[in-house]
């Protein structure tokens, strides 16, 4: 859980926090958008630091405990990436860091699940924004969404390998 605070949660921030630099705030809604996903972040901020701090506090719960912290890593991504989506493309990378977090702590399939729900989630905001502002998405746009969520499966299956390999090669060198 540490190595994930230590690189997910700073770059999520980062993302955040450049989506809202960049923002143009001409529009009223733009004003909103960003003060929700402040709070939304600053909630997801403390939420993650105090599961870290009972995670090996309760060790009985530590395995619930890594299960809640992926879902609710799934489910911040998916208001911060509606709320900013559109002001700073790179805010799809919000949706990687559940199914790698999945990768380290649970199995093949569970990790295969929650990247393919998190690519979907993806492609189903899109659409969702899409059909709100009334404008429908090109067949580019779609393809690179799509490439976005492919992208996601793999890397949390190559993420679960090498966690999966990673304890091979510790449970070889043990034996010797």
């Amino acid at each position: 859980m540490n190595l994930l605070n230590i690189y997910f949660t700073p770059f999520a921030s980062v993302l955040v926090l450049a989506a809202i630099y960049f923002m143009d705030f001409s529009e009223p809604q733009d004003k909103l958008n960003r003060n929700l996903a402040l709070g939304v972040l600053a909630l997801s901020l403390v939420v993650n630091h105090l599961l870290t701090k009972y995670t090996y506090r309760l060790i009985g719960w530590a395995g619930r405990l890594k299960s809640i912290q992926v879902w609710l890593t799934f489910f911040w991504a998916i208001p911060l990436f509606y709320l900013l989506g559109t002001y700073w493309g790179p805010m799809w990378l919000l949706f990687t860091m559940a199914p790698v977090t999945a990768a380290l702590y649970q199995s093949r399939w569970k990790t295969l699940a929650i990247s393919l729900l998190s690519g979907g989630a993806m492609l189903g905001l899109y659409a969702l924004r899409s059909y709100i502002i009334g404008m429908a998405l090109g067949e580019q746009h779609w393809a690179m969404a799509g490439v976005h969520a492919v992208f996601i499966v793999v890397m949390a299956m190559f993420v679960h390998a090498l966690a999966e390999t990673a304890l091979r090669l510790r449970d070889v060198g043990s034996r010797v």
